[in-house]
């Protein structure tokens, strides 16, 4: 073993250090650093024994003392035991006038419920973090894990000893009527909360402690117990059996030799076990041109269609972005050696669109997808010392009634917080994945059908069937993909469209393919179950057999025009608003007994494909029935789908606002309410009058005939100033001032219509445009009552 640093020698050097820190207004990180040292130490040799790990506290112990007799006379930092031997720091005091009012509270009324005002009990973070240090005071640690567990990635748990972030911690006592009762904490500036975190109060010390020695959680992640939970997914689970689609490896993987050497190789012809990284390349706007280029730079060139000899021969992982050299170190420390990583193994100049369409093949059949939550861009390390962990928290007490216990971060925060839950391609990465390991800054997660584990907590294992709409289920795509429920199946990719267009993506060209994996496994779904009829089929991110249930999306607010997407996707889909939109695609809907599909009447250029053995191949007729295998046939399907420009339905017809009905302004008629109230309209200043406004902050538009209930419509886009120099045949998403009487309607349910106005895009008086729909107006349910039906061109 080596020697621990004769420390207790040179009290006079850290003084002096420590008072500099003070002065300077930030403390002196050596302490952190000796204790850091420490716990590297432990883990390296794997101390285990009391007999060895007494010494090296008591060097602990003595650099404590230094700082401890270093502090100015403020008294802050003094700590003492309490009458239940806890350790104890002044600035605690104020946590137990708070549980002392709480107890007041509850003498007065067994069932009180509500919130204590605020105290300060540190000034700042760094205050906090040195006091759990120096004194080792109990609660001041706990109080320190709770804001670090709430920091999803490693840069956000470093941010809160960012001098920029010092503000005071703020505590109030929040008391629930059945008993439960809540810390809440949040260091906030005047202007602006800046971090927050709960600590779980009860009358009890649950969960019980853990072993002394071997609760000790290191600095780094305990890879060993990811090892046992993956390995009793696959010997116990029906995961493999379920959910893996093929015995086919992807066609690149990276094989991993050593520590620090790789080599790209060919997918062996019979499965191996890899591990799939699904993570965030990065904002290229927000950082600087060498790191994005860097980071591209990571890509495997090709020469004559193969992979460049750098490639293909070992070469050092420091060629790569550190997440993902960090993600191979963690695969070979699991025993897994090949890893799948898009930017390397879908070698440059090959056909993406091909690729794309096989996402649910790669991520199915692989050992778990590693999930790179901590990450924000792919030059951000993954394995790094978890602050959380600096300290070994003992269970805190305070007053007789009182026990402090830290809260696990729920999987749901981490799956819809991280940076990488905001990039587009990551949504079917994770969706279709059905063992998942989601590593955060603090700690890891797994997820699979069967089980959901936390590290340093304990394993919630329920089968996907039971409540599954009320747990985080990410495989809940892929379980009903399995068992074919057509209607929730239909309910899910709703689901999926309302994640999917508040992502990024760094090209828009990409729409389309980064969910080509997901529309492929929802045709295969569809489509193999034995019949020989098969009617589903993909439009623009819609789907056929429901097709009015997936045209009554609607953006949340209106949006700019000039970031749309109609150049991508047509107007009625969803893929044409402008990326990080959000939109309202799931609810209750009756369908129209009147509404049918007709047929699909244009279709945008692509190379033109067909099926062969080997896959898809050139051809010189794109639109011929490829396959009558369908788990194949899906992959043309898709790519046919995204090409589809313009449909044809059937359905009842008519005005959206009367010929003569006067405009009015939105104020005049809006009843004005009280925050989370329904929007309500009063027209009496206008009897027997046909009316109409629209509110041109959000894209809400009204329509009331005289002696009949209101419609309320949602716009897609935001009005914009008249472009004077436009020809008027030029073709604008929006809806210009004073051109609200052309808006015409198509009515897809029993509550619920298309807004279109008319389009000459195709030469043909009856094409139409989408510009926004109407749903759920319950006053109006006769609107369509009488119209006539007619054929419909949408573009």
């Amino acid at each position: 073993m080596a020697p621990l640093p004769t420390i207790t020698t040179c009290p006079a050097e850290l003084s002096a250090e420590f008072d500099h820190g003070v002065a300077s207004g930030l403390y002196s990180t050596f302490f952190e650093e000796c204790l850091g040292w420490f716990h590297r130490r432990m883990e390296d040799l794997s101390l285990k024994s009391t007999c060895l790990l007494e010494p090296a506290l008591q060097h602990v112990d003595a650099v404590r003392y230094l700082f401890r007799t270093s502090i100015p006379t403020a008294g802050v930092f003094w700590a003492k035991s309490n009458e239940h031997s806890q350790r104890q720091c002044k600035a605690c005091d104020e946590v137990c006038e708070l549980l002392r009012w709480g107890e007041v509270q509850r003498r007065r009324e067994n069932a009180y419920q509500g919130s204590s005002s605020s105290r300060v009990i540190h000034d700042s973070y760094l205050e906090l973090d040195l006091c759990a240090s120096v004194t080792g005071c109990d609660t001041c640690r706990i109080i320190r894990r709770a804001f670090l567990l709430e920091q999803i990635t490693g840069n956000d748990a470093e941010s809160l000893g960012h001098p920029d972030n010092q503000w005071p911690i703020h505590v109030i006592l929040q008391m629930g009527s059945s008993g439960g009762s809540l810390l809440q904490l949040a260091i906030k500036s005047p202007e602006a909360l800046h971090f927050s975190a709960t600590i779980r109060l009860s009358n009890g010390p649950w969960p019980p402690p853990r072993d002394v020695i071997k609760g000790i959680p290191s600095l780094r992640s305990d890879l060993s117990e990811l090892r046992r939970v993956i390995d009793d997914c696959h010997r116990n689970h029906e995961c493999s059996s379920r959910y893996r689609w093929s015995r086919r490896n992807p066609t690149w993987l990276l094989k991993i030799l050593t520590s620090d050497l790789v080599q790209l190789v060919e997918g062996p012809p019979t499965p191996v076990d890899y591990v799939v990284l699904s993570y965030s390349w990065g904002d290229p706007a927000t950082m600087p041109a060498a790191e994005w280029a860097r980071i591209k730079g990571a890509g495997t060139k090709t020469i004559d269609g193969q992979p460049v000899p750098e490639r293909l021969n070992p070469f050092r992982i420091w060629d790569l972005p550190e997440t993902m050299q960090d993600a191979i170190r963690i695969s070979a420390s699991l025993g897994l050696f090949y890893i799948w990583i898009d930017n390397v193994c879908i070698p440059k100049g090959t056909n993406w669109d091909t690729e794309a369409s096989k996402m649910h093949e790669v991520y199915g059949n692989a050992a778990f997808t590693l999930l790179a939550s901590s990450s924000g861009k792919a030059t951000d390390r993954l394995l790094r010392d978890r602050l959380a962990w600096t300290h070994r928290n003992r269970v805190s007490q305070l007053r007789e009634l009182w026990w402090l216990h830290n809260t696990q971060m729920p999987l749901d925060r981490v799956r819809f917080e991280s940076p990488v839950s905001r990039r587009g391609w990551t949504l079917q990465e994770e969706r279709l994945s059905p063992r998942i390991v989601y590593w955060a800054g603090q700690q890891w997660y797994w997820s699979c059908p069967e089980c959901q584990v936390v590290e340093m907590g304990e394993p919630n294992c329920t089968s996907p069937t039971a409540d599954e709409a009320s747990r985080s289920y990410p495989q809940r795509f892929l379980e009903l993909c399995r068992t074919g429920d057509e209607h929730q199946l239909h309910e899910e990719w709703l689901d999926i469209v309302e994640a999917y267009t508040l992502r990024d993506l760094v090209s828009p060209k990409d729409r389309f393919l980064a969910i080509a994996g997901l529309a492929v496994r929802f045709y295969n779904a569809k489509a193999g179950n034995g019949g020989t009829v098969i009617t589903e089929d993909y439009l623009a991110g819609l789907w056929k057999d429901n097709f009015a249930r997936h045209l009554a999306w609607a953006v949340a607010t209106a949006v700019d025009s000039r970031h749309s997407l109609q150049h991508i996707a047509p107007s009625w889909s969803w893929a044409s608003l402008p990326l990080q939109v959000r939109t309202k695609a799931k609810g209750p809907f009756t369908p129209s007994e009147h509404f049918r599909f007709i047929a699909v009447r244009h279709l945008g250029p692509a190379r033109p494909t067909s099926f062969s053995a080997t896959g898809l191949r050139e051809s010189s007729t794109g639109d011929d029935d490829p396959s009558t295998d369908y788990v194949n046939r899906g992959r043309v399907i898709e790519e046919r789908g995204r090409r589809v420009k313009a449909v044809e339905v059937r359905g009842r017809f008519r005005r959206f606002i009367s010929e003569d009905a006067q405009q009015m302004l939105w104020d005049d008629i809006e009843w004005k309410r009280g925050a989370g109230g329904r929007p309500r309209f009063d027209f009496g200043a206008f009897p027997g009058q046909n009316v109409y406004a629209r509110n041109r902050g959000d894209g809400r538009i009204v329509s009331k005939d005289a002696h009949s209930g209101e419609v309320v419509g949602q716009l897609d886009y935001l009005v914009r100033p008249s472009d004077h120099d436009a020809p008027q045949t030029r073709q604008t998403p929006y809806v210009p001032e004073g051109s609200e009487k052309e808006i015409v309607c198509l009515e897809l349910g029993d509550s619920a219509m298309l807004l279109l106005v008319p389009s000459r895009k195709w030469g043909q008086p009856k094409a139409f445009r989408r510009v926004g729909v109407a749903v759920g107006y319950t006053g109006r349910k006769g609107f369509f009552y009488g119209c006539c039906t007619r054929n419909v061109v949408m573009e």
